[in-house]
């Protein structure tokens, strides 16, 4: 790319002054990029075309015509157009917006998170997630960058019920895990773009020993959802790839699935709890010992 190429002007001049030159299933593809530029940034190849309704090629030929050498090469021009605008931040603010006017829009971008997240959940798929999870010889949970903390939040929890379960978040040693799993353990994966590679490959080799997959991502067309024999749903509608509202809305989900798989071990869970418990007690309280 060279110094006047389209990374260092505004991704959307540089799409409309293109745009005559395009051919009509590419206009197609400028004309959804120009219209919805912010949720382009979070979308793949394959979404982006099945929503401009062209195919997968017609938008590789589009980044091409533009002067882009790939897809994510375009993606980066936009998120570069938006490097003077608060939406690179988070998106719906304005700079002359008050401190607390802020904090009110992020704390309602999390709320709806949490309730679209909560509207596709479904009964079928929590009680086979839980199910799952009560029977399987092993867990191995797994995420990479901003899903690890998730990662280990999943394993804090469902640790509590002395249920086998371990967390890993380097890209390689979770897939040598996974090559020891089989159709008796369970794969725990978060995702929230579905499109991160190491998860993929995890995800790729426990499915090869039959082992069973619950996906946690907000991505239903991605191969981790095609993948997984239950898809947990997280939702944001924020435009960038590492979404805020998605933590709070994975954090939640997380915490119902241990709630509810300590319901249907609460015996188990309710004197694991005691245990805990008495020892934090015993450990700040040496003398009482």
């Amino acid at each position: 790319m060279t110094e006047d190429g389209p990374l260092t002007h505004s991704a959307l001049s540089h799409i409309r002054g293109f745009y005559p030159s395009l051919s009509p299933s590419e206009r197609k593809v400028a004309d959804f990029i120009l219209a919805n530029h912010q949720k382009v940034m979070q979308m793949t190849l394959a979404e982006l075309a099945a929503h401009s309704d062209v195919s997968d090629a017609t938008v590789v030929r589009f980044c091409r015509a533009l002067g882009f050498q790939s897809y994510l090469e375009l993606k980066i021009a936009l998120m570069r157009s938006l490097l003077d605008s608060p939406d690179l931040i988070f998106d719906h603010i304005q700079k002359d917006d008050s401190p607390l006017t802020i904090m009110r829009k992020v704390f309602l971008g999390s709320i709806q998170a949490m309730q679209d997240t909560l509207d596709l959940l479904s009964d079928e798929a929590l009680e086979r997630a839980v199910t799952l999870l009560q029977n399987a010889r092993s867990i191995l949970i797994v995420g990479v960058g901003t899903s690890s903390p998730m990662a280990h939040e999943l394993h804090n929890r469902l640790s509590r019920l002395h249920l086998n379960c371990k967390v890993e978040t380097d890209a390689y040693l979770q897939l040598m895990q996974a090559a020891l799993l089989d159709e008796n353990d369970v794969l725990v994966v978060i995702s929230q773009t579905g499109a991160s590679q190491p998860p993929i490959n995890t995800t790729r080799e426990a499915h090869r020993h039959g082992c069973k997959i619950i996906a946690i991502t907000g991505n239903p067309s991605s191969e981790l959802s095609k993948l997984a024999d239950v898809v947990l749903l997280s939702v944001s509608h924020e435009s960038r790839p590492e979404t805020l509202a998605s933590r709070v809305a994975q954090h939640a989900l997380i915490q119902g699935l241990y709630v509810l798989t300590a319901m249907r071990m609460s015996q188990v869970a309710n004197q694991n709890e005691y245990l805990i418990w008495d020892a934090i007690m015993r450990a700040s309280n040496p003398k009482q010992q």
